[in-house]
């Protein structure tokens, strides 16, 4: 019989609850032994959860102190990601992080070598990979559906994020490391090439009580003139779906994420194909701060979990992450300086 696998939830917050906690509690084999926050309240929440024999603490340096731990989650704030993948590295544990992984490159390259001295797995919270509707998407794609990808893009009119630490610069790193760097993410696994170069312009037009954007628009441009763009907006909370598309020289494909909609076009025939991409329903999908529902975090616990077992690296490692962190980087320092920049100034 497999030994139980025991997880300490380093940030028992509202996501560190809904989306791992919850998820966790449901997977059979896990045991999620000690949680840490520093809201009374939160811990209190998770122990409403989890049980009267849930370890709660108020500083996550001590729950990593517990005995017999197998990994550890950290979901803290994105500056403290960096200290506590170290931390958890030392003590001999695997490691999900939160994305995104670190607020700098050097950072992510600590973190990286933790790992790898460690001789344990590092997986960061990029679940949209492991979203049915994209691990569809790609599917098509690498099966030459559109063809030659050329063009891809996300479009995304929301809501503010949740208030409290996100409305924080340094806290999270700014609007486009922590919110879109999920997408850029998806821009490289499907598209497959390396970003060259980055263009973009946004502003915090509406949304003044907060230190970050609220509105972006970018333009990245990988090896072989393939490109991608991004366009943000958090003051338009009705009405919107994240649509991400790519077309190629055989045809598109255009998804909405919140309508779990996929629509392939054939370009040489006038061919349509419409699907729904459900997901399982033992996901324990839950709804962020626009009433929107954030979907694929049960798969990405159970594909960490099962590359911690049997050593495999995951889909979404650290080298994966610390692509997308350069290229929020890259975007940000060409809206502070109004021009493109290169990646090569960010990715070293």
């Amino acid at each position: 019989m497999t030994e139980p696998f025991k997880i300490a939830l380093l940030g028992a917050g509202w996501f560190g609850r809904e989306a791992h906690l919850r998820n966790l509690l449901r997977l059979p084999g896990v045991w999620v032994v000690a949680a840490s926050s520093r809201s009374p309240a939160s811990l209190e929440a998770a122990r409403a959860l989890a049980g009267p024999d849930l370890l709660t603490f108020h500083d996550w340096r001590d729950a990593l102190q517990v005995e017999g731990l197998d990994a550890a989650i950290v979901a803290l704030t994105n500056d403290q990601h960096h200290e506590a993948c170290l931390a958890a590295f030392r003590q001999g544990l695997h490691v999900l992080c939160e994305k995104p992984l670190g607020l700098s490159l050097a950072e992510c390259d600590d973190i990286i070598a933790a790992a790898a001295a460690a001789g344990r797995i590092l997986q960061v919270g990029h679940e949209m990979r492991f979203q049915r509707l994209y691990q569809q998407m790609k599917h098509m794609i690498d099966r030459g559906d559109v063809g030659e990808p050329h063009l891809m893009w996300c479009r995304e009119f929301r809501g503010p994020m949740r208030a409290g630490w996100r409305s924080s610069a340094a806290l999270t790193g700014g609007t486009l490391l922590e919110k879109n760097c999920h997408h850029f993410d998806l821009f490289h696994w499907m598209l497959g090439r390396r970003p060259v170069r980055v263009a973009a312009q946004g502003g915090r037009n509406v949304l003044l009580d907060r230190e970050i954007l609220d509105n972006a628009q970018v333009l990245v441009e990988y090896e072989g003139g393939r490109r991608a763009t991004l366009e943000l907006c958090l003051f338009a909370p009705y009405g919107g779906d994240c649509e991400i598309g790519i077309a190629g020289d055989r045809g598109r494909i255009d998804t909405r994420n919140q309508a779990l909609s996929l629509v392939h076009h054939r370009f040489d025939l006038p061919d349509r194909q419409e699907m729904k991409v459900a997901d399982v329903p033992e996901d324990a999908g839950f709804l962020d701060s626009s009433g929107r529902v954030d979907r694929g975090i049960r798969p990405e616990l159970e594909h960490w979990i099962d590359c911690c077992r049997t050593g495999t690296p995951p889909l979404n490692d650290g080298a994966s992450a610390r692509l997308s962190v350069a290229v929020c980087l890259a975007a940000q320092a060409s809206i502070r300086r109004g021009e493109m920049v290169t990646m090569d100034e960010f990715v070293g």
